[in-house]
């Protein structure tokens, strides 16, 4: 029997116009009404996963930036896995050296040394008055130094615009994987873009950090997802689902391919998990 679903965002839950129609959130509704724990699990900083719980109108647990903060709910963090401080000094100045744009989030604010405000677009907020972004920014020649003020740590570094710098984007991967490979999680979850977190960071060893916490088996969760920073979860999962617009590495690991995010894939996956619970209750 299913009792977590671990779901990403980008891409499968939200839309090509990264929202959430009202149909995912009635499926979300139905799952949680059915007894399965739906668990937003996203490369977003978590403020703007507690947007999308506010928006669907629960407040179950969640996972951010792609495992490195867990939260039980909007005001309770169950753990973080944040950057040291010697591994965030090293990336930025890797940065620097190698001209990268970058961004880093602790748990509410987007620091920068560079706003290309389209970058932002993802986490707009459709206001008329007042914050019409999902988290803090914070924009200054030196980021760091204002992430120490406030003493708070950073959770993920991302490099951006890979797909218009000078090295071309295969060399700037491979430049950047060949540095940090070996000592950080470095994922990505779209194209021109790499993510980088703690080492022993990704979704799935978060999923599992809760699930246990929760007093939930590793073989009551399915998970569903639809790029590189999805296929630990997509890969030990008990059922797993690729949104059809997902790469080819996430379709081949998962075990069901659903429609694509604009095709209600999503409710897809719901049908095919509340059916497999009727079919496998719990003893």
């Amino acid at each position: 029997m299913i009792k977590l679903f671990a779901i990403d965002m980008d891409g499968t839950l939200l839309n090509s116009n990264s929202d959430i129609s009202e149909k995912n959130i009635e499926a979300i509704k139905e799952l949680n009404q059915a007894g399965i724990k739906t668990v937003l699990t996203s490369g977003r900083v978590s403020s703007s996963v507690d947007y999308f719980n506010e928006k669907i109108g629960i407040d179950n647990p969640m996972v951010a930036n792609n495992g490195a903060v867990i939260k039980l709910s909007k005001d309770e963090v169950l753990a973080t896995h944040p950057l040291d401080d010697d591994e965030l000094i090293n990336l930025l100045d890797f940065c620097d050296d190698n001209e990268f744009s970058f961004n880093f989030y602790d748990s509410n604010t987007f620091y920068t040394n560079r706003l290309i405000i389209e970058r932002l677009n993802h986490l707009r907020i459709h206001s008329d008055y007042g914050m019409n972004y999902q988290c803090d920014i914070y924009v200054s020649s030196n980021p760091y130094k204002e992430l120490k003020r406030r003493k708070n740590m950073a959770n993920k570094l991302l490099i951006s615009g890979l797909d218009s710098h000078p090295y071309g984007q295969e060399k700037a991967v491979k430049i950047i994987e060949d540095r940090f490979l070996d000592e950080l999680y470095v994922t990505s979850s779209g194209f021109g873009f790499i993510e980088i977190m703690h080492k022993n960071v990704d979704k799935w060893s978060s999923i599992l950090e809760l699930a246990k916490f929760l007093g939930i088996n590793r073989n009551e969760i399915a998970t569903i997802g639809d790029s590189f920073n999805d296929l630990p979860m997509i890969e030990n999962s008990e059922i797993s689902f690729a949104m059809g617009n997902a790469n080819e590495s996430v379709k081949k690991a998962a075990s069901h391919v659903v429609l694509d995010n604009d095709s209600d894939g999503f409710i897809n996956a719901k049908d095919i998990i509340i059916n497999y619970n009727k079919e496998n209750p719990s003893a």
